[in-house]
């Protein structure tokens, strides 16, 4: 059993093949019927005036005129027209074929006047011993004689055949050559399709650099692989995003595994005291609480990030959780010998998590101080109105170089500054996670030694 191909190109190529034939057979169909029609209705035409001229010749110069001008039209038309004379009752007056008529008179309708009829009749038969058929006109001519014209349909019969021989060399012809056009069509519309299959196969082996080339392929195609190409640029940045977590997350937790494996060993030896022994239980225990605390903002700021938290929502009043933030931080910064400035607008309100608020405000005010020797300054300030909130912390520390502005809110990302201090890098990310959760994101200015403003933006 032969198989189609089930290819997208064959089947373009076989619905246009087909639709081409079947717009060729309609095509035919009316042009073969219509010009029937046309011929039929012509040549009955023809007939009607030929029955009122002949029946004028009779009128007004009798019979042997008429039968004179029937001899003269026998002879120019080698039979195409034959004529019949009948008197009222059936008793024939002139005969042009005998032969031919004689056929007819058991088939042929009552001719009009024997039977009351004064309007011609018009109808079609096929005598015998000719191969096509003859159209006839029976009508009267005076009170008491009736004249019958047959005329061939051959010509008509041959221009139909005609047509008919054309439209199959037509068919024969322009159906393989079209088909033939659609198949390479079809190819080149499906080209660009081909494009993005091997570049989807090159990337399934790694190469996630690749991208496809579509140009000239029309902007369905082009449309198709600009979003495919975008869809790449996302998937390369978020693979290159998690390489680079990952080898953030193994550098971050091997300094705290390595501690526990030197106090594990330490422990181990000989002749120690209780006392060592407790410390050195506390100190393990310190590190896993640290490990822990990685693993669980981790978590954290992948479900903000993902949304998929279930976090309950609440009406918050931002401004006096910006306030509790300000009076908790305020005794560190006095113990840093920096001044902390808070300038507040109350009665700002917020839809949110009270909690994931509260770390997200926490994490920059403890950046802020941390990074801002003494002496230094550090402002906080709340402004709202009825479509936006926004919290800026300000400070006059070290500052982010310009190249690491753009990365400090990923996740374990740390800058040169920030090595020296204990972290893992997560703090911004997940607070950006917070902002976006609400609505709103966080943005940052800084220049080294001039110190650094984050601006939260919120949605109320």
């Amino acid at each position: 059993m032969i198989r189609m191909p089930d290819t997208l190109a064959f089947r373009l190529t076989l619905w246009y093949a087909l639709g081409l034939f079947l717009f060729l057979i309609s095509a035919f169909l009316v042009l073969y019927f219509s010009v029937d029609s046309v011929f039929k209705a012509r040549m009955d035409e023809d007939l009607m005036e030929d029955i009122a001229e002949l029946g004028e010749i009779y009128r007004e110069e009798g019979m042997t005129a008429l039968e004179n001008e029937l001899d003269r039209e026998v002879a120019a038309g080698d039979e195409q027209e034959i004529f019949r004379i009948l008197a009222f009752g059936g008793a024939e007056k002139y005969n042009s074929s005998p032969s031919l008529w004689r056929e007819l008179q058991a088939s042929a309708p009552v001719p009009p006047g024997t039977s009351g009829e004064d309007t011609p009749l018009l109808f079609s038969a096929t005598l015998a011993g000719e191969d096509t058929p003859r159209r006839f006109v029976s009508g009267k001519i005076s009170a008491d004689t009736v004249l019958q014209i047959g005329e061939s349909l051959e010509e008509q019969q041959e221009l139909l055949a005609l047509l008919r021989s054309i439209f199959l060399i037509l068919a024969l012809l322009v159906i393989p050559l079209a088909t033939l056009l659609g198949w390479l069509l079809s190819r080149r519309a499906v080209a660009g399709l081909k494009a993005v299959s091997k570049t989807a196969a090159r990337i399934s082996r790694g190469g996630l650099d690749s991208r496809v080339q579509t140009r000239g392929h029309g902007a369905e195609i082009e449309a198709l692989s600009d979003t495919f190409n975008v869809m790449l640029d996302r998937i390369q940045s978020l693979v290159n995003s998690m390489r680079e977590m990952t080898d953030n997350i193994a550098h971050d937790l091997r300094s705290p595994l390595a501690r526990i494996r030197v106090i594990s060993e330490m422990s181990l030896t000989n002749n120690k005291s209780v006392e060592e022994y407790q410390t050195a239980a506390a100190q393990t225990i310190e590190e896993c609480d640290r490990l822990l605390q990685m693993i669980n903002t981790t978590l954290d700021v992948a479900e903000a990030e993902a949304d998929t938290g279930k976090f309950s929502v609440e009406d918050v009043d931002i401004s006096r959780l910006t306030e509790d933030a300000c009076e908790l931080f305020q005794a560190v910064a006095e113990e840093r010998g920096l001044d902390l400035h808070c300038r507040i607008q109350p009665g700002c309100l917020i839809r949110g998590n009270t909690n994931n608020l509260q770390r997200m405000l926490a994490n920059l005010m403890d950046n802020a101080l941390k990074y801002t020797p003494a002496p230094g300054e550090v402002r906080v300030e709340l402004g709202c109105n009825k479509d936006n909130l926004t919290i800026t912390v300000a400070d006059t520390g070290v500052g982010i170089p310009a190249p690491e502005q753009e990365r400090i809110f990923e996740r374990f990302f740390r800058g040169d500054q920030s090595r020296s201090q204990e972290g893992c890098g997560l703090g911004l990310s997940f607070s950006r996670a917070v902002a976006r959760a609400h609505g709103g994101d966080i943005t940052v200015r800084s220049q080294i030694d001039k110190g650094s403003c984050f601006t939260i933006s919120l949605s109320p």
